[in-house]
């Protein structure tokens, strides 16, 4: 299965939602490659016009393209036009948090296909990786699998992105069953950025995080210790199988940049 190559010099990247684009100066030096989410509530157009701060600003934009977000097979061509227009070499290509589709697209695997995203330009793409399973698809191992075979097949690159857990060793797992599938393509962990226990919890039953009650159990199920910061070095440090990390900023974006500040400084002085 073909390969995209690791971004050299950082093994981070960042997502933010739309709305956030002309706020990410604090991530300069920091990560290079911006992910932005097409999330229920915010259209496809909100997504595109997130661009050109972005580029702007000197990082590279890789827009989410969720499936269910589309109303129309318009609206899937008219946002593969301006991923064109700007120069989009990146996507990430997932169902999307809609619970019905808005139009004719239900999976991921129909936008790869699709004869738009075909002539976006996109010659890399990022597929969902999901170490705790996904309750939307019970068979998300094959699924991804499947999509990385057809992907090779039309010869564009891939790397796959974790979604965001409390279990490193669950990952971890992941991430050598993977390998022994053959599965050569980068991978890349999802990493809740610092935040209260008490807003993690919330975004991971949102996100279908299951490992959330097992981290409630180890807090004592403590009002006061839900309020206190998470500090992701620890998952971080006990993820093996790739140094390539992805940062959810749920406790916000100067926040995260200070903590990814902190440990980049760490990690280069224990190099």
């Amino acid at each position: 299965m073909s390969s995209a190559s690791d971004s050299e010099g950082s093994c981070w990247t960042l997502e933010i939602v739309p709305s956030h684009a002309d706020q990410v100066a604090v991530f300069r030096g920091l990560v290079r490659e911006i992910f932005v989410t097409m999330i229920p509530g915010t259209s496809p157009a909100d997504t595109i016009q997130a661009f050109k701060p972005l580029k702007d600003a000197g990082f590279n934009p890789v827009p989410h393209i969720a499936a269910r977000g589309f109303a129309s097979e318009a609206e899937l061509r008219a946002f593969c036009d301006g991923m064109r227009v700007h120069g989009i070499r990146k996507a990430l290509v997932l169902a999307g948090g809609q619970s019905k589709p808005l139009g004719p697209y239900l999976d991921s695997f129909q936008i790869i296909e699709s004869e738009a995203f075909r002539s976006s330009g996109v010659d890399v793409v990022a597929l969902a990786g999901h170490p705790e399973g996904n309750p939307q698809d019970k068979n998300s191992l094959n699924s991804l699998l499947k999509k990385l075979r057809y992907l090779q097949d039309i010869g564009l690159e891939a790397e796959i992105l974790t979604q965001w857990s409390f279990a490193p060793d669950k990952v971890s797992a992941y991430i050598r069953l993977l390998r022994e599938e053959g599965v050569a393509v980068p991978i890349r962990v999802g990493v809740a950025g610092p935040a209260s226990l008490h807003t993690l919890l919330k975004y991971a039953k949102i996100c279908g995080v299951t490992a959330a009650k097992e981290v409630l159990r180890k807090q004592g199920f403590s009002f006061g210790r839900l309020l206190m910061s998470n500090d992701p070095k620890r998952f971080v440090s006990n993820v093996s199988g790739t140094s390539n990390f992805h940062l959810y900023p749920f406790g916000g974006l100067e926040k995260c940049s200070r903590w990814l500040e902190d440990h980049s400084v760490a990690a280069r002085a224990s190099a």
